[in-house]
């Protein structure tokens, strides 16, 4: 794997498309193909005008960003063409469904197409679904022989799409034995900063997903992000437990594990030291809040009691560098099994703070 993602990265470094795509992923892509839309409209309209149906609407021309949609394409003879447009993120579905729902009112229903490197991972026979590779073919396909600036351009072009395809498709889980992480020497080899990044997140979410599919009974489904350059998964569960309105679960932010509580007691919120102090206090009180799983090392991270991310986070940690997938949703599962057997325990009937909420790192 680790050659080919050279390869792609390599020749998306020589591309000047590649270089000039760096910093502004989707809507680099959403611009030149509105571009491509205008100047080459022959090919264009090979590419596009098959994917929708015959219909009537206004003159041939393309919007950018109408209603916060990527793109709509529009021909006189056929029904608008909308485009939503991922390249390192997965699809979201319930951004998919909002789109739709904005669609619904317009006088002539479009066809949406989802253009994606990832394909979605459920079902949706609203969208249809067009991979950056199948969209490469297309356009080679289209366009006509010669060598001015605007067929070389998207000659170029294509040849960034498939090699685009080939490197994001890398950070998909292959395998449940192959490490959480990217390793060091695969993003390496990529020059931008941003790329790098918007591939180590990239990386996150699919994690994320993993752990949501081997785990469909989690409260609130785990969350990704990437915080000061390391990626970080997450699965945080509410729970009132002895009193304590809480969520409950882990975070693994590069090769630290931690179990972590964030309260929802509001008097004990806070930056100030008193706060952190009644966190500390309550913490001590509930030490199944941070049990780690038996599958893990059990010695314990840092020098501090516990560590805080203020107002609310109190977490304690163990260094687990190395884990494999399989390991990783061994951990979750210990966890969900420990949340649940303290829900099993707690009578029904304690209503749940509207301030409850754990949102997306």
């Amino acid at each position: 794997m680790y050659e080919d993602f050279r390869a792609a990265a390599e020749r998306i470094e020589a591309n000047p498309l590649g270089r000039l795509m760096y910093g502004h992923r989707e809507l680099f892509h959403s611009n030149l193909l509105a571009w491509f839309f205008d100047y080459l409209p022959d090919a264009a309209d090979a590419v596009f005008a098959p994917l929708t149906s015959t219909g009537t609407d206004i003159a041939r021309s393309v919007d950018r960003e109408k209603e916060n949609l990527d793109l709509v394409m529009h021909w006189p003879d056929r029904r608008p063409l909308v485009i939503e447009n991922k390249v390192f993120s997965l699809p979201d579905k319930s951004q998919l469904d909002a789109y739709r729902a904005k669609v619904a009112s317009w006088h002539v229903p479009p066809t949406l197409v989802l253009m994606a490197i990832s394909a979605p991972h459920f079902s949706d026979p609203a969208w249809h679904y067009i991979s950056y590779r199948e969209l490469a073919d297309r356009i080679d396909a289209a366009l006509p022989r010669g060598s001015h600036y605007e067929l070389e351009t998207m000659r170029r072009y294509a040849s960034l799409a498939r090699d685009l395809h080939a490197l994001v498709s890398a950070v998909d889980v292959a395998s449940p034995d192959e490490p959480v992480w990217l390793e060091g020497p695969l993003v390496e080899v990529i020059s931008s900063s941003q790329t790098r990044s918007a591939l180590i997140k990239a990386r996150a979410q699919r994690v994320a997903r993993w752990i949501n599919d081997a785990i469909p009974t989690l409260e609130q489904s785990a969350n990704s992000g990437l915080t000061r350059a390391t990626p970080l998964v997450e699965s945080f569960e509410y729970i009132h437990t002895q009193g304590v309105h809480v969520h409950l679960g882990w975070q693994l932010q590069g090769s630290q594990f931690r179990r972590g509580a964030i309260y929802h007691d509001e008097s004990i919120q806070g930056k100030d030291a008193a706060s952190r102090s009644a966190r500390e206090e309550v913490s001590r009180r509930h030490p199944e809040f941070f049990a780690m799983p038996g599958s893990l090392p059990q010695g314990r991270g840092g020098r501090k009691e516990f560590n805080h991310f203020a107002p609310n986070f109190v977490y304690t940690y163990v260094n687990a560098p190395g884990l494999t997938l399989r390991e990783l949703v061994q951990a979750a599962s210990e966890v969900h099994a420990g949340i649940e057997r303290l829900r099993e325990a707690e009578p029904a009937g304690a209503e749940r703070p509207p301030n409850a909420i754990r949102k997306a790192p």
